[in-house]
Parts: C-alpha cells; structure tokens; sequence
C-alpha cells in the first residue's frame, strides 16, 4: 500500500512539473525574418521570369549564392530557442538583402527588356506607317501634276478647237479658202499630237531619271555599310589576336570570346589565404591593359573549382577567388566597377575527367560586348 502511495505522489509532482515548466519551442516553429522572406520570394520571381533568359543565368546564379549563403548562416546560428544569434543577424541581413537587391536588378533588366521589345514593335509600326504616308503623299502629288497637265492641255484643245472654228466660219465665208483651211487645220492637229507625244516623252525620261538616282542611293548606302563591316572585322580580328598573346586556351562561346587559365597560374590558395601569383600579377595588367584598348568589351569572370575538400572549392569558396581576382583588376588594372563581373561556379562544370583535378580547377574570362 505504500509503494502505491509514492507512486502516486511521484506522478503528481511530475504532472505539476510538466504544467510549469514549458517546453522548448521547435525551431522549425519559427517564422523566418521579414528580410529573409522578402529575399527569398525576390530570387523566386527573377527565377519565374528568367526562366527563358539564357543570357541572364550567370546574374541569377549570383543571387541564388547569395540566398544559399544566408539560409546556411540563419539554420547554422538558431539557438535551441529557434532564435537567431544576434551576433549573426548582421551577417544574415547582408547576405540576404545582397541576394535581394541582385533580384531587383535582375527584375529591373527583365523589365526593361520587355520594354525594349514593345519599343522596338511600335518604332516598327511607325516606320510602316511613314512610309505609306510618303508613298500616299507621292500618289497625290502625281494626281495633282496629272490633272494640272491636263487641264493645260484642255486649255490648249480649247485653244485650238477656237481656232478651228474661226477657220470652219472663214471656209463658210470664203468658199476659195476651204482647201487652205484644211491644210491648216491638219497642221494644227498635227501640232497637238506631236506635243502629246512629246509631254509622253518627257514623263517615261523623269520617271527613268528618278529610278537612276535611287539605283545610285542604293549603291552608295551599300558601299558605306560595307565599309563599316569591314572596319569592325578588323578591329575584331585585332582584338582577337590580342586575347591570343594572353597565353590562355581561347574559344569563342555564346557569351563572347574567352580565355581560360589553370587557376594555380594566376591564384595561390591555401587553406587560409588567397593570393595571386607572380603571374597572375602579369595578367591582370594585360587583361586592364586590353580592355583600355577596345572598350566596347568587358569582362565576365569565372573561377571553377574541383576536388577534395570540398568546402574549399564550392560555389561560396570559388566566389571569394573571383572576387579577390576582381578586386585585382579594379585596384591594379583601375578599371570602373561595371567593366568586371565575377562569379565562383564551384565544381558545377567540370570539363575534363575526375583523375584531372588542376585541368578543372580554372580561371575562364568572358570578354562581352557592351
């Protein structure tokens, strides 16, 4: 009976210890912050609107680093509470409003995109409509010279009619004049066939001189056109020997001629360090150098990674060598911010077996025309 007793005891004391005490909220229970939202429902429109948008994959994979990165620091610093670290709130804040902030570009240059598109649809539309005005103005003119031609030569069949009734009332008055009446008149009408056919002469000769001279408008825009072409290959040919000098492997691609590096040749990175090396020095001067010469090109970097560890060569590692090769380019080379672009790819897009490891760890430059 007395081990019943304690038993019962015991059970209370833990029923009352269980109402006072609360228990732990789950993380999961935790709504994320507002930044962190707004951040990731940015990245999901860019990726809904850019889905067809080949050209701006490198832009949103920029934001999708972005977002990873603050997703990872927001889970790997929650407490047990499901509270974020306020020491860490800075960092996730950043990271999430960098990821935000490349959305609204992306979104911006979608958006102008579409508006560019409609721009060119309507100057389309306007272009068709002023040359069927002109061609409608053209029409009128020629109606306006045709009915002025031929009212002057209504005036002069009037003209002439007035004069061959002055000789019909002369041959009836004159009965010894009719054979020279006669003669006159078919001088007369004789006349007004000639000018006819010289007035017919004159229009088939105008019309002969005006297709000429477009012939010849033709030609010449053909001749400037041509010209320009010609002066834009060889500055591309120029161009394109000037990347061959740089050493690198060279193709041409989608996006723009690029170049590839190993990335031991411009970078040495330890474990702790990213520094570049006595070559890397040397080209980044000649790749500042190089887009100094043809401005109407800029630069899109992109380092790749392979092999083990691999938090030492994923997305977020390879960003921070692109951007430290970045930094490079606009300290060294002083180049304008907008003139580089840099991305870590990680180990996405390996081109070479897995036994070759060096061969896919790169450093690829994209020159892209502006």
């Amino acid at each position: 009976m007395s081990r019943l007793i304690r038993a019962a005891v015991i059970c209370s004391l833990i029923a009352g210890l269980t109402a006072v005490i609360p228990l732990p909220v789950s993380a999961s229970d935790e709504p994320l912050p507002a930044y962190l939202q707004q951040a990731q429902s940015a990245v999901a429109q860019v990726l809904s609107r850019g889905a067809d948008l080949p050209a701006l994959n490198d832009d949103i994979l920029i934001a999708q680093n972005s977002l990873r990165n603050a997703e990872a620091e927001y889970k790997k610093n929650l407490g047990w509470s499901g509270k974020l670290d306020q020491k860490a709130e800075p960092t996730v804040r950043y990271l999430a409003e960098a990821a935000r902030l490349q959305a609204a570009v992306l979104l911006a240059r979608i958006g102008k995109q579409d508006q560019d598109k409609e721009k060119s649809r309507l100057d389309g539309l306007i272009t068709v409509t002023k040359a069927k005005i002109k061609v409608f103005d053209d029409l009128v003119a020629q109606v306006k010279a045709l009915k002025k031609q031929s009212a002057d030569q209504t005036n002069q069949i009037t003209s002439l009619n007035a004069k061959v009734a002055s000789l019909t009332a002369e041959l009836s008055a004159k009965g010894s004049v009719i054979t020279s009446s006669d003669q006159k008149t078919g001088e007369l009408l004789k006349a007004l066939d000639e000018q006819k056919k010289a007035t017919a002469s004159s229009e088939q000769r105008v019309a002969a001189l005006t297709q000429e001279l477009e012939g010849l408008k033709q030609q010449t825009a053909q001749l400037q056109a041509t010209g320009e072409q010609l002066a834009a290959e060889k500055r591309i040919k120029a161009f394109e020997a000037e990347v061959g000098k740089l050493g690198g492997i060279v193709k041409s691609t989608s996006a723009g001629l690029s170049v590839t590096f190993p990335r031991s040749q411009l970078l040495k990175v330890t474990g702790k360090s990213t520094t570049l090396t006595a070559d890397g020095d040397k080209q980044i001067v000649k790749l500042a150098e190089l887009v100094r010469t043809y401005p109407e090109y800029r630069i899109k970097l992109r380092v790749h990674g392979f092999g083990q560890p691999s938090r030492h060569e994923d997305a977020a590692a390879t960003d921070h060598m692109a951007r430290f090769i970045r930094e490079g380019l606009l300290t060294k080379g002083k180049l304008e911010q907008a003139t580089v672009e840099a991305l870590g790819v990680g180990a996405a897009e390996p081109v070479y077996p897995k036994g070759n490891i060096e061969g896919n760890r790169r450093v690829e430059i994209i020159f892209v025309k502006k």
